[in-house]
């Protein structure tokens, strides 16, 4: 049976702009020594253009194998099953490892989590913005390099032209994530995204970071997945929001509906875990347990042998993504929670 989209609510409305991305079904499986390994199990996104939606779950939930996934990038060890994935209207599982070359970089573009070993040490900044550059465009390199400089420039970096001729060990790792992102938006690409960008800098960079990439989004109008296990973030970037567990969606909504009123437990739990999120003096409630071995996974909802509320039908039954309140939904037998469980939340 053909597995039928869930976000109909996202995909449906009129007055939003048609969709640029597309994932229905999605599921990546990966062959390994002890057999098959499902890191995504049909997951269903859209994403409109000049919006920020962010994935968000553990290490291990199946973030950044989304973004692989989406970009063209999985290993060949990897197969990719989907009843829809589109990027404008374009089917990504029917092209060309060619045509999807010639898509990367001018119409989705990605920053990686460590641009330590996203760049190449033993090429000088510029050079590889302008290799990136000559690409997609047959330019001379003077003109490429002054495009270069210009998109150093607009990520904020001091004296563009000198940073050009540094190689990346001779940067901070800041001005090293603001080359990487002037890689990635050096040809305006319609989709951005940025799988865990901040991760490995301190709180005062990663505000800076964050800013810029917002900002020059804006500016573009590109759209941007951003993806992230750190729920400040989220609350600082997003316009929607999407939390996997285990290689499945949990819960899908708007920022401010998910974070006033979260609708599946797991997302209970991470919100629990943010100590901005916790009255002064009350303890975090951080979530119990580990994610789940992908190849030994629990029966019925994966979640419920770290759920407080599991039971019935969470032991046996997979929850189906369903509509809980407008432009909200929720894999939980108890969703709506409050109403479910009379505020045991």
């Amino acid at each position: 049976m053909k597995h039928m989209p869930q976000d109909t609510m996202l995909t449906t409305d009129i007055t939003r702009p048609d969709p640029l991305l597309v994932a229905q079904g999605l599921t990546v499986t990966f062959a390994t020594d002890q057999g098959p390994l499902r890191a995504l199990d049909a997951v269903d996104l859209t994403l409109a253009p000049g919006e920020t939606l962010a994935v968000v779950g553990e290490s291990g939930s199946g973030k950044s194998v989304l973004s692989l996934a989406l970009m063209g990038l999985l290993p060949g060890t990897a197969r990719i099953e989907a009843d829809s994935l589109t990027f404008e209207g374009r089917d990504l599982t029917a092209i060309t490892e060619r045509d999807f070359r010639a898509l990367r970089g001018t119409g989705m573009s990605m920053i990686f989590q460590e641009p330590a070993t996203a760049l190449n040490p033993v090429r000088r900044i510029g050079d590889q913005i302008v290799e990136a550059i000559r690409l997609h465009e047959d330019i001379p390199v003077r003109k490429a390099r002054t495009r270069a400089i210009e998109a150093l420039a607009a990520t904020g970096i001091p004296a563009p032209a000198e940073r050009a001729e540094a190689f990346p060990h001779q940067l901070s790792g800041g001005m090293r994530q603001r080359a990487l992102i002037a890689m990635a938006l050096v040809h305006r690409p319609r989709l951005l995204i940025a799988d865990e960008p901040t991760t490995a800098l301190d709180v005062t960079v990663q505000a800076q970071i964050l800013d810029l990439i917002r900002d020059l989004a804006r500016e573009t109008g590109t759209a941007t997945l951003f993806i992230t296990h750190d729920m400040g973030v989220v609350a600082e970037m997003a316009d929607r929001v999407a939390v996997l567990y285990a290689g499945r969606l949990v819960e899908t909504a708007p920022s401010a509906a998910l974070f006033s009123s979260p609708e599946h437990p797991y997302t209970v739990g991470l919100l629990g875990s943010m100590p901005q999120m916790n009255a002064r003096g009350e303890p975090m409630l951080p979530i119990q347990g580990t994610v789940p071995d992908p190849r030994v996974m629990p029966p019925g909802c994966h979640f419920h042998p770290r759920c407080p509320f599991a039971a019935g039908a969470c032991l046996t039954d997979r929850p189906a993504l369903r509509q809980v309140r407008p432009g909200q939904m929720s894999a939980c037998h108890n969703a709506p929670l409050i109403e479910t469980l009379g505020g045991a939340t």
